[in-house]
């Protein structure tokens, strides 16, 4: 039997990755159709459409930031944590008012060790992921500038 940490998952740590070294365009395409294909299989819902949204808000913001970002990796790890618990708000934010909440930050706050526990493995998987990642897509690049 396997253990599932909640809300760790490197989806978050690869948008930004791609965000940072191959553009805004092809993370919003990643991340709407990796959205999408993990809804049709874990269950469809309102939340899709905030999660969708708050990725992409997310990789506009990253792209916005690019310049200031890519000179040092604990900037972008530290951008992966801040991003993920912003991501949590977010999404928490546009789904509040279809749950009927009225108070909205009890109910923030107490989905936060969650949206903690998110940036805590955005940040390990940025770590992990950056390297072979960026290695991968200079690769592609060279290939496809030798056709």
């Amino acid at each position: 039997m396997t253990s599932v940490i909640p809300n760790v998952q490197p989806i978050t740590a690869i948008l930004l990755i791609v965000t940072l070294n191959i553009g805004v365009a092809p993370a919003m395409i990643i991340g709407s159709l990796s959205i999408m294909i993990t809804n049709f299989y874990l269950g469809m819902g309102i939340w899709t459409i905030a999660q969708i949204l708050a990725f992409a808000i997310i990789i506009l913001l990253t792209g916005l930031l690019s310049k200031l970002l890519r000179k040092f990796l604990l900037v972008e790890v530290v951008l992966g944590f801040v991003m993920s618990l912003l991501y949590g708000l977010l999404v928490s934010a546009m789904l509040a008012p279809f749950f009927g909440i009225k108070q909205f930050w009890p109910y923030y706050l107490a989905g936060l060790s969650f949206d903690v526990m998110h940036g805590i493995g955005t940040a390990v998987f940025y770590v992990l992921l950056k390297k072979p990642l960026v290695k991968m897509f200079q690769r592609y690049q060279r290939i496809e500038k030798s056709e």
